[in-house]
């Protein structure tokens, strides 16, 4: 491991501390270096049981087609695996193959930490939607698998839209709501005295970057056409600030679902305390064990004069660059994006797809497969340029900047021009990470 990567993970914690905050699991034990069995993978990853279930039955499956190699699926807390995988990488007793958000994969791939998969799937690139493909590309070389994806929708309650007497909801992302027509429903819902506001967006810690829906939606970019140049001073940025900002001012969401909270609206919808939810699907099943007194369906994020626009969630698995067995890791990565495997996995834990030959597919999802297509749909509204920002190696200090100044503008009195000044600083660092 040369010193460049040495320093790297000595820091990559703290750096990206904004990234990893959601979802948490149980144990620990395992690595690639000296306490694996010869023939053994060590595969790192955070997942919920379901997930956990489709890893190992996976696993299981690999093993069976590939006799003498055993796959040991270990799980940790998604707010606990980058400290303790960075840990481990830096002293030589990494896994051999882990779970990786997309927006840390930039990271990883510019340090010399990850295996270059070029050999094993470079040339499936047109097996993957161009947005996932990208998202794991660094320096034109993929360093991961797409493994999945998933987005955010609008979960909003039956029975508080039908007091509200809102009868017409979005069935497609064409006919998904204006901003003006989500205002409207939002002020019937306020005026029906229904729970504490209408609604809840999902942009707590970690998820600061689903703001930049807003952003796109506004027909406004991060980046120039260059893709190395900022442009967030814009007219379209202080018409997405201040269009946000009247959630808050005008009482439509409430102040305890703030930036920096982890009072996420998936944790308040279930209490009726708000009437529509932007969920990630993959929330869908932990939702149905939560929501009794109510029936819930799910339309699309609304548009703007730009457009539709959808956040990029989900995760590549990647191969650690000193794997004892590099080959039959990247083999391993590559089975789980068969066709096939990813079907399963999607089906079983709620995600979507990023092959090409499953987008268009009716899946058998285990849970809500009534809700699901609106997520399928929702997803082919990531844009290109949006996707390339999050998967930028210095991406997580552009997600801090924005927990930190939406905060102070949304509540703290910052006027927009000093919130877009220091979010161009972020940006601007991240482009030279």
């Amino acid at each position: 491991m040369d010193l460049n990567r040495r320093q790297f993970l000595r820091t990559a914690g703290s750096a990206v501390a904004g990234v990893a905050a959601a979802n948490a699991l149980a144990a620990c034990g395992g690595s690639s270096g000296e306490g694996s069995a010869p023939g053994t993978l060590t595969f790192t990853v955070w997942g919920s049981d379901a997930e956990m279930a489709a890893f190992n039955t996976l696993a299981r499956a690999f093993e069976k087609q590939n006799s003498g190699t055993k796959v040991k699926v270990e799980q940790l807390p998604f707010d606990q695996l980058r400290s303790a995988l960075d840990a481990r990488l830096q002293s030589g007793q990494g896994p051999d193959l882990f779970r990786v958000t997309y927006n840390d994969i930039g990271l990883y791939s510019s340090q010399g930490v990850l295996h270059d998969l070029s050999t094993t799937v470079g040339g499936e690139s047109s097996a993957f939607n161009d947005a996932m493909w990208a998202a794991v590309q660094y320096d034109g070389k993929p360093y991961g698998v797409p493994h999945h994806t998933d987005t955010s929708a609008v979960l909003y309650n039956k029975k508080h839209f039908a007091k509200a007497g809102i009868k017409d909801v979005p069935t497609t992302l064409d006919e998904a709501w204006t901003w003006e027509e989500f205002i409207e429903v939002a002020e019937k819902l306020k005026a029906a005295g229904l729970g504490a506001a209408p609604f809840g967006v999902n942009w707590q810690q970690a998820g600061a970057f689903r703001w930049l829906n807003w952003l796109w939606q506004a027909g406004g970019k991060a980046l120039g056409p260059d893709g190395t140049s900022v442009a967030l001073d814009s007219p379209q940025t202080r018409e997405a600030l201040a269009f946000t900002k009247a959630f808050y001012d005008k009482g439509l969401m409430p102040k305890n679902i703030m930036i920096k909270t982890n009072n996420s609206p998936d944790l308040v919808f279930p209490s009726q305390k708000i009437s529509m939810a932007f969920v990630g699907d993959f929330l869908l099943p932990d939702l149905m064990s939560r929501v009794k007194a109510f029936e819930f369906g799910a339309t699309y994020l609304p548009k703007g004069a730009g457009g539709a626009a959808a956040d990029l969630g989900g995760n590549a698995v990647v191969v650690n660059a000193e794997s004892k067995d590099p080959d039959t890791a990247a083999a391993f990565a590559k089975f789980l994006v068969t066709a096939e495997n990813m079907k399963l996995f999607c089906e079983q834990t709620t995600v979507l797809p990023t092959r090409k030959d499953l987008a268009g597919q009716k899946l058998a999802y285990a849970v809500r497969p009534d809700l699901m297509p609106v997520y399928q749909q929702q997803a082919t509204a990531m844009p290109p340029d949006l996707v390339k920002l999050v998967t930028l190696p210095g991406f997580s200090g552009v997600n801090d900047a924005l927990v930190q100044q939406l905060e102070t503008y949304f509540t703290g009195g910052q006027a927009a021009d000093q919130t877009i000044s220091a979010l161009t600083q972020a940006v601007q660092k991240a482009l030279s990470a």
